[in-house]
C-alpha cells in the first residue's frame, strides 16, 4: 500500500482568461535585496528567450496583477488565502519508491560509501536525497524525539551531542562537516537554533507555511554548532544534493494581503469588499508576490532579510500555471547558507525528480483550482494532465529553467520520471486517484525530448493493467518496470530501446503486488509489497525476487510472506536497506493481529533481515528495539518504538527508532549495544 498525503479542500473551480496587463509601484527597497530589481532577465537562470522571463518589476507586477485581479473577490484572492472556502493545497510527495542504489561511492576518512558503510538509499546514483538519518561511517546523525542527535560510530557507539528542533518533517543532508537541517514550520514561533539550545528570534506573524534550513557546523567531534538559519516563505516540495550542492524546491503562495470581507449579508457588501479587495491588488509590490527570507548568522549575530527573488530572477512558462511561486535554490554546503542563488517560477508544484544534469517539477493543474480549465476539463477521469517544468542543473551555481511540458493522465510518484539519454520517461495513468472514475483507468509510458522551451511527446505506449491502478515503476536503463494491481499484480516490463517507439515486450501476472522494486544483481530485481488472495485481499508483507533477463518472459523466482504485516518500505523507498556484501535487504516491519478465541494478540515492532538470491528469499535475522510496558493495555504485549532506518558500518547493522540506535552484529544479528535518545 502507498501513502500519499495531499489534502484537497474547496470545489475546484474556474477560470482561466487573458492577461491584462496593471500597471503597479515600483517595490519597497527590502533591508536586503537578491537581485537586480528592475533589470534584463538574466540568460544564465533563462536559458531559453522565448521563455518569457519578466523584463522589469513592472512587468512583473503588471502580469501577477492583472491575473489576481481576474481572481479576486469579496473574501480575497481564491485559492490563495481567501475565499469562502479554506484554499489551502497541502502537497507532499508521498512516493512509493525511487530507483539504483546508496548513491555513487564517496571517500571518507572512515571508508567508502558502498563498501565499508552504506548510504540513504536513492534514486539516482550521485544525487543524495534528504533523509531522517545521515553517516559517513564514523558518524551518526539523526533525528528523532523533535531533536538532532549525534552518535558516535565507533568501538563503543555513544550519544556525544543534541539540538532541540521545532517544526515537523525535518531532513537532513550532510557533505564533510557541514549539516543542513531542513525544517517545516506553521509560521508561528519561528525561532532559529543556536549553540546550546534556541535564540530569541521573535514570532514570525501569520499562518502560512515557512521552510527553515539551518546550516550546522560538526567539524567537533564532541558537539554540532550551528552557523546560519534562513527562514522563507513556501513549503518544500522536495531536494536533492550532489557535489555538496543542494537544489532545494519550495511552493510559496502571495502573501501579506490584508484582505476585507463583507460585513454582514447583502450583494453590496460583497460587491463593497470585492472593491476594496481589488484595490488592495493594485497597490501590492513586490513582496506580496515572491517569497520573502531572514537570514541569521549566529556567529556574526547578524541578521538580513527581504526578498527571496529579484525581478529579474523570476519567469513564467509559456502558459499560465497559477500565481503560486516555485522556488529552486542552490545551496552550496562548502560556502554556507546564502539566499541569492535562486530562480523563480509562476507555476504549481507537487513531485519532484532530478538526474544528474536536470531537475524536473511536476504538477497536476487540476489540484490548484483557482486556475481549473472553464467547464471542469481536467476534473474527471478525461482530460487528467500533469504539466512538468524542467531545470538544468549542471551549473554549480545556479539552476536554469529551460522548457516546459504537458502530458495526459497522473503521476504515482517521482519513480514516475527518468530521464536517460536526453529523454523524460514518464509513467501516467489517467485515472483521478482522489475521487475516482466510472471509466477504465490505464496506464500508459510517455517518452519526451527537449524542443527549445518545449518538453515534446516522442513516444508513448499505453494499455498497461486497463482497470488497474500502479502501485510501482522502476526504470533501469533502457527498460522500464511497472507494476499495477487490484486483484492480480500485472509487472510489465517496457522496452525503451527506441524512445520514438516504446514497446511492452513483457508481463508477469501474479497475485499481490510489489510497491518498491529494487536492483539486486544482473537481470534481478527484489519487489516489496503485499501477498494477496486471488480476489485482491492483502495478506501481509511479501517480499519477492523477479527475473527479468528475458524481457518478454519475466518470472517471478522465489517469495516470502510475513503474514498480517506492513512495511514502511511501501511507501518510503529510504527505509530499505540492500547490503550487496551481505546480499541481505533490512526491513522495517510491523505486525498486529487478535485472536478472538483466544484473546491474544501478535504483536511485532522491528526489522527482518532478508536474504535473497534468484535460488530462495529466507528470513535470516530479526531485530526489536527494547520494549516497554503498555499502561493501555496491562496484559498486552510490550511495545517497542517502530524501526524507521537502517544502515551498516564495517561489520555492524546500525537500526534507528525514536527511542535510539540498536548496534547489532552484521553476521548473527545478536544485539551489541544500545543507544538511547534522551534529552
Amino acid at each position: 500500500m502507498r501513502r500519499t498525503t495531499i489534502l484537497l479542500v474547496a470545489a475546484l473551480a474556474v477560470v482561466a482568461a487573458a492577461c491584462t496587463t496593471v500597471p503597479g509601484p515600483e517595490p519597497t527597497t527590502p533591508a536586503r535585496r537578491v537581485g537586480a530589481a528592475g533589470g534584463p532577465a538574466g540568460p544564465a537562470i533563462f536559458a531559453a528567450p522565448v521563455l518569457q522571463a519578466f523584463e522589469s518589476c513592472d512587468a512583473f507586477l503588471g502580469y501577477v496583477k492583472g491575473h489576481a485581479l481576474e481572481r479576486v473577490g469579496p473574501y480575497g484572492l481564491e485559492g490563495y488565502g481567501g475565499g469562502p472556502f479554506p484554499p489551502d493545497v497541502v502537497f507532499a510527495e508521498g512516493d512509493a519508491g525511487r530507483r539504483l542504489d546508496g548513491g555513487v561511492p564517496t571517500t571518507t576518512a572512515a571508508g567508502v560509501a558502498g563498501v565499508d558503510y552504506s548510504a540513504t538509499n536513492v534514486q539516482v546514483t550521485g544525487v543524495d536525497e534528504p533523509d531522517l538519518v545521515k553517516t559517513d561511517g564514523k558518524r551518526i546523525f539523526a533525528v528523532a524525539q523533535g531533536r538532532l542527535y549525534r552518535i558516535d560510530a565507533g568501538a563503543t557507539p555513544r550519544v556525544v551531542a543534541s539540538l532541540p528542533l521545532d517544526g515537523w518533517g525535518q531532513e537532513l543532508f550532510l557533505a564533510g562537516d557541514r549539516l543542513l537541517v531542513m525544517t517545516s514550520m506553521d509560521g508561528y514561533g519561528i525561532e532559529p537554533l543556536a549553540e546550546g539550545g534556541l535564540v530569541d528570534g521573535g514570532i514570525v506573524p501569520g499562518p502560512s507555511p515557512r521552510t527553515v534550513l539551518t546550516e550546522v557546523d560538526v567539524s567537533d567531534p564532541a558537539t554540532m554548532v550551528p552557523v546560519r538559519t534562513l527562514t522563507m516563505d513556501g513549503t518544500i516540495l522536495s531536494s536533492r544534493m550532489s557535489d555538496g550542492r543542494v537544489r532545494l524546491v519550495v511552493r510559496s503562495e502571495p502573501t501579506g494581503f490584508a484582505w476585507v470581507f463583507p460585513e454582514g449579508g447583502g450583494i453590496r457588501a460583497e460587491r463593497e469588499a470585492a472593491a476594496e479587495n481589488r484595490r488592495i491588488v493594485e497597490r501590492s509590490t513586490l513582496e506580496n508576490w515572491v517569497p520573502w527570507f531572514v537570514l541569521e548568522d549566529h556567529q556574526a549575530r547578524t541578521t538580513s532579510e527581504g526578498p527571496l527573488l529579484g525581478c529579474d530572477q523570476v519567469g513564467q512558462p509559456a502558459e499560465f500555471s497559477g500565481l503560486s511561486m516555485l522556488t529552486v535554490l542552490t545551496i552550496d554546503l562548502a560556502t554556507g547558507l546564502e539566499p541569492g542563488r535562486g530562480i523563480g517560477l509562476l507555476a504549481e508544484g507537487q513531485t519532484v525528480y532530478a538526474s544528474n544534469a536536470s531537475l524536473y517539477v511536476a504538477t497536476a493543474p487540476w489540484m490548484a483550482w483557482p486556475h481549473a480549465p472553464a467547464g471542469g476539463e481536467g476534473l474527471g477521469s478525461d482530460g487528467l494532465t500533469t504539466q512538468i517544468h524542467m531545470f538544468d542543473i549542471t551549473d554549480p551555481d545556479i539552476a536554469r529553467y529551460v522548457a516546459s511540458g504537458e502530458v495526459d493522465g497522473t503521476l504515482l510518484s517521482q519513480w514516475s520520471m527518468d530521464e536517460y539519454d536526453a529523454t523524460l520517461r514518464v509513467v501516467v495513468t489517467d485515472e483521478n486517484p482522489w475521487w475516482g472514475s466510472s471509466e477504465v483507468p490505464d496506464t500508459s509510458v510517455v517518452t519526451l525530448r527537449r524542443l527549445g522551451d518545449r518538453l515534446v511527446q516522442v513516444g508513448s505506449v499505453d494499455g498497461l493493467g486497463e482497470g488497474e491502478r500502479v502501485y510501482a515503476v522502476r526504470f533501469i536503463a533502457d527498460r522500464g518496470y511497472v507494476v499495477t494491481f487490484r486483484q492480480v499484480d500485472p509487472l510489465y516490463v517496457v522496452d525503451l530501446s527506441d524512445p520514438t517507439d516504446p514497446r511492452v515486450a513483457g508481463e508477469l501476472k501474479i497475485t499481490g503486488y510489489s510497491a518498491y522494486l529494487h536492483p539486486i544483481g544482473d537481470d534481478l530485481l527484489l519487489g516489496v509489497g503485499q501477498d494477496a488472495t486471488d480476489r485482491g485481499r492483502v495478506l501481509g508483507t511479501q517480499v519477492a525476487v523477479f527475473d527479468v533477463s528475458d524481457p518478454s518472459r519475466p518470472r517471478r523466482l522465489a517469495k516470502l510472506t510475513v503474514d498480517e504485516a506492513y512495511s514502511d518500505v511501501e511507501w518510503d523507498h529510504r527505509a530499505f536497506l540492500w547490503w550487496p556484501p551481505e546480499g541481505v535487504a533490512v526491513l522495517p516491519l510491523q505486525r498486529w493481529s487478535w485472536d478472538e478465541r483466544t484473546g491474544k494478540e501478535d504483536l511485532f515492532s522491528g526489522a527482518v533481515v532478508v536474504r535473497a538470491t534468484s535460488d530462495r528469499v529466507v528470513q535470516v535475522g530479526e531485530i526489536r528495539h527494547p520494549s516497554t510496558a503498555r499502561s493501555d493495555c496491562p496484559g498486552c504485549t510490550a511495545w517497542s518504538a517502530p524501526i524507521v532506518r537502517s544502515l551498516v558500518i564495517d561489520d555492524r547493522l546500525f537500526t534507528v527508532s525514536d527511542a535510539g540506535v540498536l548496534v547489532s552484529d552484521l553476521g548473527s544479528y545478536d544485539d551489541l549495544a544500545w543507544v538511547p535518545f534522551t534529552s
